[in-house]
């Protein structure tokens, strides 16, 4: 028998206060261990949605390169009172674009691409002296031009051109 010398007698309980406490720490890694991997699986996600976002602005900036590429093409041919024309053709090297070229056209989706805006005189180039002499005229243009990616993607440029000719 023992003998108790002034203390009151203690239960299992409380001899052992960490007792009660087993397997908090446990819980407690493993909730934050979910609180990590969702916020790992979060930037994850939001990660990849960045990069598809780069990948089509991307390929709508090359297909805005490709229709810059085809109204250059057009301006150029834009002499006198002839009607500017454009081809469908293809920007940059092969090698550098393995899974195809940009392309070009004149706009499919608008009924006249190349419009006559009509002539009118140019002020100040007329040469007139005293009734005789050159008269200067400019002829104004509208093209429509599409550039094309080759995954499919399409950019239309509108541009209205001027051309300085003298009868």
């Amino acid at each position: 028998m023992k003998k108790n010398f002034g203390k009151a007698m203690e239960t299992p309980k409380e001899r052992n206060p960490r007792r009660s406490e087993r397997g908090i720490a446990l819980i407690t890694v493993m909730l934050i261990l979910a609180l990590v991997s969702v916020l790992a699986v979060s930037s994850l996600e939001s990660t990849m949605r960045d990069q598809q976002v780069a990948g089509v602005q991307m390929r709508n900036r090359v297909a805005f390169q490709a229709a810059e590429a085809g109204l250059a093409t057009a301006l150029v041919s834009v002499t006198g009172s002839n009607t500017p024309s454009l081809a469908t053709g293809s920007i940059g090297v092969a090698g550098d674009y393995p899974i195809g070229q940009p392309s070009y056209q004149l706009d499919p989706n608008i009924g006249t691409p190349v419009e006559n805006l009509g002539a009118q005189p140019a002020p100040g180039m007329s040469l007139n002296i005293n009734g005789n002499g050159p008269k200067f005229q400019l002829q104004l243009w509208r093209i429509h031009v599409e550039g094309t990616e080759p995954r499919g993607m399409n950019t239309r440029v509108e541009a209205a051109a001027a051309a300085l000719w003298g009868s």
